[in-house]
């Protein structure tokens, strides 16, 4: 594992102050140089990019915690290259020194206490522009010339993600779309233990990998693994939160429980076919597990690799240490049958509702594809309404949405010509006692018709006539009473946005 070092170069009469001031020293006045050195080997993770320093922060205390240098080295490679700096301390005080590197600016802090609290915050979940940030501390007592290591740690964990299809059963596919790491921390406390109690603490998606960045989880070797996919994650230590005898199987928690809010977790989209069920086109499969060491644990620890393999059996719909969410599945349809396999339509607007009978039965609309061959004769909704758009021939179909089955209906669009007719006509002349039925015939016959009632409800009060509605919602029957003259209104909406005015003269 490659080290990495350190030399720093300070005045000496702080140190020297400071230490006589407080501590009697057996060696006055006797200056000792030494070298401060970074070793990130302490690492757990492996990762060529993971043992980049590009800035480093230091802070050394003396036994009294009193702030002795607090030094920035913003190019930790030019300051390395050019010799190093050298920190020079007094002989036999003893010493604790901090360090966090890759912050990418000074962290402000002046007593032991602020460092605890100090924190490094990121921009977006996978934020490694000065590599992965990092952070150390060791004590020691300043002998002759010494080098002083100090090892540093990854405020990142890394989770390795690999795929086992061995014991799928054959005919049954699961390729991985994508990955997302969910409740990534935003920040987190550089020295000390990191838990997230705030839910504005997280980046809202996470981070996410998809397509070509996922692919390897698609290959297979001779024992049925794929490749692996690596993602970083800053530490969230949640603890342990489920009982003590919780299996691997049961490491979720319920619907709506407020804890998976703060626990991070790895997610995996997932395209999935079997002979049984399929994920609809757009959606997938969900399988979530929430991180940590044990069942019972959700702590993301600093410095720890986790290495997930994903295992389904059998149809890889059993839950084993994860979550299936099933939203975007869809059960396999055997055979659809049109209730129509013709329509003629004959004007633009009209519309028929198919029906689609399954086998299975209840296969929900969302779970059906509907099409038109031609849109610019005639479109086809999500529920099967079929609407007129202009003439010519098209053909409707109804598929299941993986395509493996369907039904057909041809269309035939000929516009016929619109219109309204009142009989026995606009004038109308009549004797007291005669019943007298004004009636109305359009095409299309589907198009809204309106009987003006405040018209017959003015005459009715008038004493002109009495009337009565026809059943067929077209006509009216006015039973005359008294001499006079009214009017009857009758009119047609869309497509034939017609009205008749009648004249009715009673003798």
């Amino acid at each position: 594992m490659k080290r990495n070092f350190l030399t720093i170069l300070a005045p000496v009469l702080f140190c020297l102050v400071s230490c006589t001031e407080k501590l009697p020293v057996t060696d006055s006045g006797t200056r000792g140089n030494y070298t401060v050195r970074f070793d990130t080997s302490a690492s757990k993770a492996i990762d060529p990019d993971e043992n980049i320093l590009h800035d480093i922060n230091l802070f050394v205390f003396n036994e009294y915690g009193v702030l002795e240098e607090k030094i920035y080295v913003e190019n930790y490679t030019e300051a390395v290259t050019s010799g190093g700096i050298r920190l020079t301390l007094v002989r036999n005080c003893t010493y604790d020194v901090y360090a966090c590197a890759n912050t990418g600016y000074a962290v402000n802090a002046a007593t032991v206490v602020e460092l605890m609290s100090a924190r490094h915050y990121i921009a977006y979940p996978d934020d490694y522009r000065n590599g992965l940030p990092m952070s150390g501390t060791c004590r020691f007592t300043a002998g002759k010339d010494d080098i002083v290591d100090v090892p540093l740690v990854r405020l990142f964990a890394k989770v390795t993600i690999c795929m086992d299809r061995s014991r799928l059963d054959d005919d049954v596919e699961m390729n991985v779309r994508s990955i997302r790491l969910g409740n990534c921390p935003k920040y987190s406390t550089i020295f000390s233990r990191n838990a997230i109690a705030d839910t504005d603490g997280f980046f809202p998606a996470g981070f996410i990998r998809t397509e070509s960045e996922v692919d390897i989880l698609n290959t297979m070797d001779f024992d049925g693994k794929s490749g692996e996919v690596t993602l970083y994650i800053l530490e969230n230590m949640q603890g342990e939160l489920l009982p003590g005898n919780t299996s691997e199987s049961m490491k979720y928690f319920p619907d709506g429980d407020a804890r998976s809010d703060y626990c991070s977790f790895a997610e995996l989209s997932i395209e999935y076919l079997s002979p049984a069920a399929y994920s609809v086109p757009g959606e997938y499969l969900i399988y979530r597990f929430y991180i940590g060491t044990s069942p019972a644990d959700f702590d993301v620890c600093r410095n720890t690799d986790y290495r997930v393999t994903i295992s389904p059996s059998g149809d890889g719909l059993g839950e084993d240490g994860w979550r299936i969410e099933h939203d975007g599945m869809a059960g396999r349809v055997e055979s659809i049958s049109l209730n129509y396999s013709s329509l003629r339509m004959n004007y633009e607007g009209e519309s028929v509702r198919i029906s689609a009978y399954t086998e299975p039965e209840n296969i929900g609309e969302d779970m059906l594809f509907w099409s038109s061959s031609d849109e610019d004769v005639a479109s086809v909704s999500a529920d099967g309404t079929v609407t007129a758009v202009g003439e010519g021939e098209c053909i409707i179909t109804c598929s299941s949405s993986d395509g493996t089955v369907w039904d057909e209906c041809e269309v035939s669009v000929k516009m016929s010509p619109y219109y309204m007719k009142v009989y026995p006509g606009n004038f109308i002349r009549c004797k007291r006692g005669d019943d007298i039925t004004v009636s109305c015939d359009y095409f299309p016959p589907d198009t809204e018709f309106d009987i003006g009632m405040e018209e017959l409800e003015y005459d009715k009060a008038r004493g002109i006539y009495d009337y009565t509605l026809g059943s067929d919602g077209r006509s009216v029957t006015l039973h005359t009473k008294a001499k006079g003259s009214g009017l009857l209104y009758m009119e047609t909406g869309y497509p034939v946005n017609t009205a008749e005015m009648i004249v009715i003269v009673v003798d």
